[in-house]
């Protein structure tokens, strides 16, 4: 009797030991939007999450956020998470950019798992509907005239949003210094504080305003990529002749302390995703453009991202800690 109450209660203690904090439910993938909800990365990681469903290469996906920084506050908590096959983060060129602007001590290439680099998103600049800026010569005339006096938004300090405003005020010969320019923790958020009257034009990506520009609540002025986008019907700025070419790329990673197959596993599923129908429609309908790499590839071009992103942000004088 002694004996079988011993093992009872040995039973119950290792239950309490292992429930729920230390038993990790590995059939459900994780995936860490760190970003509010309804922005770039919240919108691709669930566009994700609906793909890897409906193409039956994994049957439960949960998206979840933490927003804040350039989303170095979701990676903070997401460098704990190591060795856990189950748990990826959305990440990109932003990212990329808030490190060393916010001053976080983290390496993309060592401090995480690249899996795979999966869209670009071109910064488009858009003005409430009843804006004086009919056109982006509008908007320029006055930016020259008085660079002070547009208050400028988009996504957080020294991400594409920002890097896309201090370029055109490079290419206008428009000290950043006159710049005024207010992060917010995401495009649509900016959006929404400009048309609360805080803002005078934000710079987006276009699937973060797609709707709004649709809907006639927002006018876009003038996209940031190097041609006309197919499907998107504004100019570009290298039409006007200015070199504003910004590109918003996106993917995803893994915690470190990965076992090689788990990793293999991974980069395999996300090759497999970016070729089904269901993730093209994804992509026509975000108008994102595919820009797919995965594994070694999508590591050696976070390096090169590292260094380019460095010398920008030196070069348009954006503030780094």
């Amino acid at each position: 009797m002694l004996r079988s109450s011993l093992l009872l209660c040995s039973g119950l203690l290792l239950l309490v030991a292992t429930s729920p904090a230390q038993a990790q439910d590995l059939t459900t993938l994780r995936i860490l939007a760190p970003a509010t909800a309804g922005g770039g990365w919240d919108n691709t990681a669930r566009a994700i999450a609906d793909t890897l469903k409906k193409e039956g290469l994994r049957d439960k996906v949960e998206v979840y956020n933490v927003p804040g920084k350039a989303g170095t506050v979701g990676l903070a908590d997401f460098v704990k998470l190591r060795g856990q096959p189950n748990q990826l983060m959305m990440t990109g060129f932003v990212m990329v950019a808030g490190i060393p602007v916010n001053g976080a001590n983290y390496d993309l290439s060592a401090d995480v798992t690249p899996i795979a680099r999966l869209t670009t998103d071109y910064e488009v600049f858009v003005v409430p509907a009843n804006s004086p800026y009919r056109t982006v010569e509008d908007l320029i005339a006055r930016f020259r005239a008085s660079p002070g006096s547009i208050r400028f938004g988009g996504s957080s300090a020294g991400g594409s949003g920002q890097i896309a405003v201090s370029k055109l005020a490079q290419e206008l010969k428009i000290s950043t210094a006159q710049v005024r320019y207010v992060p917010s923790a995401g495009g649509a958020q900016a959006t929404k504080a400009m048309l609360g009257g805080e803002l005078d034009v934000v710079s987006a990506g276009y699937s973060e305003v797609d709707d709004l520009i649709r809907s006639g609540q927002v006018r876009g002025l003038a996209i940031s990529a190097p041609e006309p986008v197919e499907g998107i019907n504004l100019p570009t700025f290298v039409d006007k002749g200015l070199d504003v070419d910004v590109s918003n790329w996106r993917g995803i990673v893994a915690p470190t302390g990965l076992t090689e197959a788990a990793r293999t596993q991974l980069v395999l599923m996300f090759t497999r995703m970016s070729r089904t129908a269901t993730w093209q429609q994804q992509l026509a309908q975000n108008k994102w453009s595919p820009y797919f790499a995965s594994g070694d590839n999508f590591t050696r071009f976070i390096r090169s991202q590292r260094g380019y992103v460095n010398n920008l942000l030196r070069e348009l004088n954006i503030k780094t800690n």
